[in-house]
């Protein structure tokens, strides 16, 4: 018989198909090799890639908006001048959020910013980046203040006792300071005293804000100059033919003497004529300044005082104000009334006065007002 599985020794065999020693093994060419590991190769660092991007994106994602419920509110207070970067790291500090960089890219993205100073509320431990920016973006809950009101009329040292006493944190001796270095642009050279230059007003505080004394002064030497601008102050002497200075010590006097809004025009033109006939004032509210006295009646002695707001004896103006004046009566020695009179007296109790240029009529209407038991202009 003839085996069909022998090989037929004729059939030519190739020899590079052959292993010597075994025949059933076939070698591949070496580039296939290669091409395939760095097949390999390239597709396992993109699955790193992959692996990585996709954790950065769940760590981000966790960032913008944290895992849980909001936590507990959280009231967050922004310095004056804060960048982004200082304000990021402010609330990464409060537990407000957990990253201040990615704060900073998050602010960049929704081109948000700068953020104003101040208080916020409205924010939680735990919050996402969405919420806080757009609180942010609201900007801070309006301050808090303290108040302090001066009257008109009051004296520098009333002033300073009524600032002392709404804030008593305030060292004396630098408020003291304050009232002899800051000026008024009113101010003539040579004069220290403040008085009449702090303008009466009401001025605010911020709570948190600590009490500066020179700031406050200084604002209220600003609201003076600020008022006596809007109403020509500084073109007095074109006006009156007074100095703004002088108009302001004449505003002093009127708001003392004046009771009734009325009245203070036509104070203004007695002032002025008496003035100009070159007849003493004789505003007795002067020395009483002048003697540092209030609310009592004035002794014969007093009266007799050779101080210089003794304007019994003194003609013209006093050396200073006496007193905070008003805008309504900085207005009234700018603008005084059309008048001859030269003399005044209260004339009713809601503090009107009677106004005559006849000095009999005057001395009547005098004796009638002590006769209803008021006091004499």
């Amino acid at each position: 018989m003839i085996d069909d599985d022998l090989t037929d020794p004729a059939e030519p065999v190739d020899d590079e198909l052959v292993d010597e020693d075994d025949g059933d093994y076939v070698y591949l060419p070496p580039e296939r090799s290669m091409v395939r590991r760095a097949v390999y190769a390239v597709a396992g660092v993109l699955a790193v890639l992959v692996a990585v991007v996709a954790i950065g994106g769940w760590w981000v994602a966790r960032q913008l908006d944290p895992p849980g419920g909001p936590g507990e509110p959280v009231t967050l207070t922004i310095p004056t001048g804060s960048s982004t970067t200082q304000i990021g790291t402010l609330l990464e500090n409060k537990g407000i959020i957990s990253s201040a960089v990615v704060f900073q890219y998050y602010v960049k993205f929704k081109d948000a910013g700068p953020f104003k100073a101040g208080e916020y509320d409205g924010l939680t431990l735990n919050d996402s980046m969405s919420n806080v920016v757009n609180r942010l973006k609201k900007g801070p809950l309006p301050p808090v203040t303290r108040t302090i009101t001066i009257p008109e009329g009051l004296w520098v040292s009333d002033i300073r006792a009524k600032i002392l006493e709404t804030f008593p944190e305030m060292d004396p001796a630098e408020l003291d300071t304050a009232l002899a270095t800051v000026r008024s642009k009113y101010q003539p050279d040579g004069v220290t005293s403040l008085e009449g230059l702090l303008f009466p007003a009401t001025y605010e505080v911020s709570k948190g804000d600590e009490v500066d004394e020179q700031k406050l002064v200084q604002q209220m030497v600003s609201k003076m100059e600020e008022v006596g601008d809007s109403i020509g102050l500084d073109q007095a002497q074109d006006k009156v033919g007074l100095s703004p200075y002088q108009v302001i010590t004449m505003a002093s006097m009127i708001e003392r003497e004046a009771k009734l809004p009325e009245d203070r025009p036509k104070i203004a033109r007695v002032i002025y004529n008496r003035l100009a006939a070159n007849q003493r004032l004789e505003i007795d509210a002067a020395l009483e300044f002048g003697l540092g006295v209030k609310g009592q009646a004035l002794t014969s002695s007093q009266l007799k005082s050779d101080s210089p707001y003794n304007l019994r004896k003194v003609a013209g103006l006093p050396p200073t104000p006496i007193g905070a004046p008003g805008q309504s009566s900085l207005e009234a020695a700018l603008n005084p009334a059309d008048g001859d009179w030269l003399y005044y007296v209260l004339a009713d109790a809601n503090g009107g006065h009677y106004f005559t240029s006849d000095y009999n009529d005057f001395l009547k209407a005098k004796k009638k007002a002590e006769q209803q038991g008021l006091l004499g202009g």
